[in-house]
C-alpha cells in the first residue's frame, strides 16, 4: 500500500511538472490500451511511450499518464479484403507499429469492422535508434493497356477498396495512363504533376535530355580508357516533336504524353544505374541518343549510320519491338547484342537479340515448373473455354488431374476431395473468371484444410479475384501462389536505392524508373567482365532492386529473359517469395 502510495505522488508530481499537458487514468476491469487510448483522443503508441511497462499489458486499478491531445488520432475502420499490411501501406507507417499500435486490437487477428489507431511516428524499442522517413509521402503507378484495378493494388500491397480511396476518380473507370496515387496519407496529397528529371542537383532541360554522339558518362579510370566497352541506349524522346510543337508548352506536352513519361521515368532509373556504377568504378562508357520513335517509325537507320553502332558493344532499346528487330538487323553483321528492354513480344528471331521482359508464357511455364518440382499432387480446375489450357495438361504427362464439373457448371467438395492425395501437397491449379466457380473452388478447398494439405495456384492475372464477393482471407488462408516478373525488395540496399532516387527525382522510383535501373545496371556488370558479352548472358544470373536476369537461349538462337519470381500470400498477411 505504501509503495502505491509513493507511485500516486510521482505521478502528481510528474504532472505538476508538466503543468496540463498530462493526466492520469486508472486501469478499469476489461479495459485494454486501444479502448483507454480512443477514450482519450491519443493512439497507444503515446500511452506506451509514456509508460513503457504497459506493453506487457495492463492491471486492474494500475494508474496510467495519459498525454492531453489536441488532435484527433487517426483511424482506419477496417473494410473486406484488407490486411495489415495493404493498412500500413495506405497510412506510409511500418507493419510494426501499425502492430504495436494496436496490440491489443489484433490479439485475434484482423477483422472486417475493427477500429484501428494508425500511428503517428515510429514506435521504438529499448535500445534501438530509429526514426520515420519524413520525407515518404507517395507513390505513383501510371496505367498501362490491359491492367486492372486488382492487379495494380495488388503489386502495392493495397486492396481495390484502398486504391479507390486513393484515387476516388478512378471509382467508375481505369483509364490508360492515369497517374495512381498507390502509397501514402490520404490527407497529405501532392501534385501529380510530372517530377523533373534531376542529376547531381540540376535540372535536365527535356530539350538537353539527349544529345547525338554525345558520352553521356565515362566511367572508366584513366589507365584503362582504352579498353573500356561502349553501351548505347536509345530512348524515344522524340524531341524534335517537342520543339516543333507551337500548341503545347514542354509542361502541357508533360501532363499528356503518357508514353514521353513512361520514357523520362525509365531514363531517370539509367541515370541512377550510371551514378551507381561512377562508385564502383565500372569499366564502360555509356552513349544515350533520341531514337525518335512511335510503334511505326523511328530514326534508327539513320542512327546507326551516323553513330557507328555497328561497334558498339551492347544497345539498350529501342522500346517497340518492331523498331528493336530493325535495329537488330542492321547491327547483326557484328553481332552487336541488341536488348529489348520493354517488350514482352516475340517476334522475328535473331542471334544476337536478347528478349530482357519474360513473356506470360514464360510466367506461366515457370509457375508450373515450381509445382512439378515440388513433387506435389497437382488438380486443374479449367473453364470449358480454356480448350487450350486443358489439351496442355493432357497431353503434359505430368499426372495432372482435371476436375470435372456438375450440371450446374460447378464444382463440389466431393470433386476435389476424390482426387486429392494424403500425402502429398495438393496444388489446386485455377484458372477460371466466373465468380461462382472461384468461390466454389476456394470453399471446397477451405472445406479440406483440416484433412489435407492445400496451395491454391494462378498461373496468370485473374481480374475476377478484384470482386467484393471474392474475400481476400480466403486468398490467404489458401497461400495463393502466382508469378510475377517483379518482386517487392524490403532490403535495406533497396531502401538506399529508393532514397537516393527520392533525393535527386523528388519523389519514390516507379515500375518504369526501377526497370531502367534494373537493366540498365545488370548490362554494366555484364560489359564490365573480362569476358565476351554473350558468354556473360549465358553463365551469369543476376538479381537487382525488383528484377532479376537470367537468359536462356531459344531454339529459334535468341535469348529470353526467364526471370520469374514465385510469390504467395502468406498468413502472416505479407507476400513472400516462394523457397
Amino acid at each position: 500500500m505504501f509503495k502505491r502510495v509513493i507511485y500516486i505522488l510521482v505521478l502528481i508530481f510528474t504532472m505538476s511538472l508538466f503543468g496540463q499537458n498530462y493526466t492520469k487514468h486508472t486501469v478499469l476491469k476489461g479495459e485494454t490500451i486501444t479502448q483507454i487510448a480512443l477514450k482519450y483522443n491519443v493512439t497507444p503508441l503515446d500511452i506506451y511511450n509514456l509508460n513503457p511497462d504497459a506493453q506487457s499489458g495492463v492491471q486492474l486499478n494500475s494508474v496510467l499518464l495519459i498525454p492531453v491531445s489536441k488532435d484527433n488520432p487517426k483511424t482506419h475502420e477496417v473494410l473486406a479484403k484488407e490486411t495489415v499490411y495493404s493498412i500500413s501501406k495506405l497510412y506510409a507507417v511500418s507493419v510494426e507499429d501499425l502492430e504495436t499500435a494496436n496490440k491489443d486490437a489484433l490479439k485475434e487477428g484482423l477483422k472486417m469492422g475493427q477500429i484501428l489507431v494508425i500511428p503517428s511516428k515510429s514506435v521504438l524499442k529499448p535500445g534501438v535508434k530509429t526514426a520515420v522517413n519524413a520525407s515518404y509521402k507517395i507513390m505513383y503507378h501510371e496505367v498501362l493497356p490491359k491492367e486492372t484495378k486488382y492487379a495494380i493494388a495488388n503489386k502495392y500491397g493495397l486492396t481495390v477498396e484502398q486504391l479507390e480511396q486513393l484515387n476516388p476518380e478512378i471509382v467508375s473507370g481505369l483509364p490508360i495512363g492515369f497517374k495512381l496515387i498507390v502509397s501514402g496519407t490520404t490527407d497529405k496529397f501532392v501534385s501529380k504533376e510530372q517530377p523533373k528529371v534531376v542529376v547531381a542537383s540540376k535540372t535536365i532541360k527535356i530539350e538537353d535530355v539527349a544529345k547525338s554522339n554525345k558520352v553521356v558518362a565515362k566511367l572508366t579510370k584513366s589507365s584503362t580508357s582504352q579498353n573500356a566497352k561502349e553501351l548505347v541506349l536509345l530512348l524515344p524522346f522524340n524531341i524534335s516533336k517537342i520543339e516543333n510543337d507551337s500548341l503545347n508548352s514542354v509542361a502541357s506536352k508533360l501532363k499528356k504524353d503518357k508514353f514521353l513519361n513512361m520514357t523520362l521515368d525509365f531514363y531517370s532509373g539509367v541515370l541512377m544505374a550510371i551514378d551507381s556504377a561512377k562508385v564502383i568504378g565500372l569499366n564502360v562508357n555509356i552513349r544515350i541518343l533520341d531514337s525518335k520513335e512511335t510503334k511505326n517509325s523511328s530514326a534508327i537507320q539513320g542512327l546507326v549510320q551516323q553513330n557507328n553502332l555497328q561497334n558498339a558493344d551492347a544497345i539498350i532499346g529501342p522500346f517497340y519491338q518492331t523498331n528493336v528487330e530493325k535495329l537488330v538487323e542492321l547491327v547483326s553483321s557484328n553481332n552487336v547484342p541488341v536488348i529489348s528492354p520493354l517488350s514482352k513480344e516475340m517476334g522475328k528471331s535473331f542471334s544476337n537479340l536478347y528478349q530482357s521482359m519474360p513473356s506470360n508464357d514464360d510466367s506461366k511455364a515457370a509457375m508450373l515448373d515450381y509445382i512439378y518440382k515440388k513433387n506435389g499432387n497437382i488438380v486443374a480446375v479449367i473453364d470449358a473455354k480454356k480448350t487450350t489450357l486443358k489439351d496442355f495438361f493432357i497431353k503434359s504427362k505430368k499426372g495432372i488431374k482435371i476436375v470435372g464439373f456438375n450440371e450446374k457448371g460447378s464444382i463440389a467438395k466431393d470433386s476435389l476431395k476424390k482426387l486429392f492425395s494424403k500425402n502429398k501437397m495438393n496444388y489446386v491449379i485455377l484458372d477460371s473468371q466466373k465468380t461462382g466457380v472461384i468461390l466454389a473452388t476456394t470453399n471446397a478447398m477451405l472445406a479440406l484444410l483440416p484433412e489435407y494439405q492445400v496451395q491454391l495456384v494462378i498461373l496468370e492475372a485473374n481480374p475476377t479475384l478484384d470482386f467484393d464477393e471474392i474475400d481476400m482471407t480466403r486468398l490467404i488462408k489458401l497461400k495463393m501462389l502466382y508469378p510475377s516478373i517483379v518482386r517487392e525488395n524490403l532490403s535495406p540496399e533497396a531502401d538506399i536505392f529508393r532514397n537516393n532516387f527520392k533525393k535527386a527525382n523528388k519523389i519514390f522510383p516507379n515500375q518504369f524508373a526501377i526497370r531502367g535501373f534494373d537493366l540498365t545496371f545488370d548490362t554494366l556488370l555484364r560489359l564490365s567482365q573480362d569476358k565476351n558479352y554473350q558468354v556473360t548472358f549465358e553463365n551469369v544470373a543476376t538479381e537487382q532492386i525488383e528484377n532479376k536476369f537470367i537468359y536462356i537461349k531459344n531454339s529459334s538462337e535468341s535469348y529470353s529473359n526467364k526471370g520469374i519470381y514465385i510469390l504467395y500470400y502468406d498468413t502472416d498477411l505479407t507476400i513472400k517469395q516462394a523457397e
